[in-house]
């Protein structure tokens, strides 16, 4: 079974990314765990920071490293057979129909807290951080694929907004439409 993963900062997508990995026994792979790898300038320890922002920056002047990112991705998609991605794009360039795609959005201002909470930021910081990542980041994928990843919703077989869900409720949720996609033998 394969799994990807999407959304905007602070949507959640690594949290319940991970925790559906461990339900369903599925590998883990972060694609920003591994651009932070990939990318010469590594100072920084989360994007929504100066140093986050001006890592974002330089990606923009070089897609060199989002689109190795993307066939390192990929083809590390191709290889396993049990595998959930937790990704910004990788949605929009897996074409195969037999994987299970899911989308997970939430209010901007919710993200922007959950920034704060897990930062130790204010609240105004995280906000302004998350627009500039956001925004740019949105620009990368856009200026290298011509994918609106804040409003293109379809290659997704489930839209979630976690606004006012929490954590354990967003994953239940995930996991009864896997087990669904499973049973229908997706």
């Amino acid at each position: 079974m394969k799994v990807i993963v999407s959304g905007l900062t602070a949507s959640g997508k690594s949290s319940v990314s991970k925790a559906l990995a461990k339900e369903f026994n599925l590998e883990y792979f972060s694609a920003s765990s591994k651009l932070r790898e990939i990318l010469p300038k590594k100072d920084f320890e989360v994007w929504e920071s100066k140093k986050g922002i001006e890592a974002v920056k330089f990606r923009i002047k070089n897609p060199i490293y989002d689109k190795k990112l993307d066939r390192i991705m990929l083809s590390l998609f191709n290889r396993s057979f049990n595998m959930i991605l937790d990704s910004w794009v990788a949605s929009w360039k897996v074409t195969d129909t037999n994987i299970i795609k899911i989308y997970i959005k939430a209010d901007e201002k919710i993200r922007a807290e959950r920034v704060s909470n897990r930062d130790g930021i204010t609240f105004k910081q995280a906000l302004s951080f998350m627009r500039i990542k956001d925004k740019l980041t949105a620009q990368i994928y856009s200026n290298i694929y011509g994918i609106d990843v804040k409003k293109d919703f379809r290659p997704f077989n489930l839209v979630i907004d976690s606004s006012y869900l929490d954590l354990k409720e967003v994953i239940k949720i995930c996991s009864y439409f896997i087990l669904k996609c499973k049973k229908a033998k997706f």
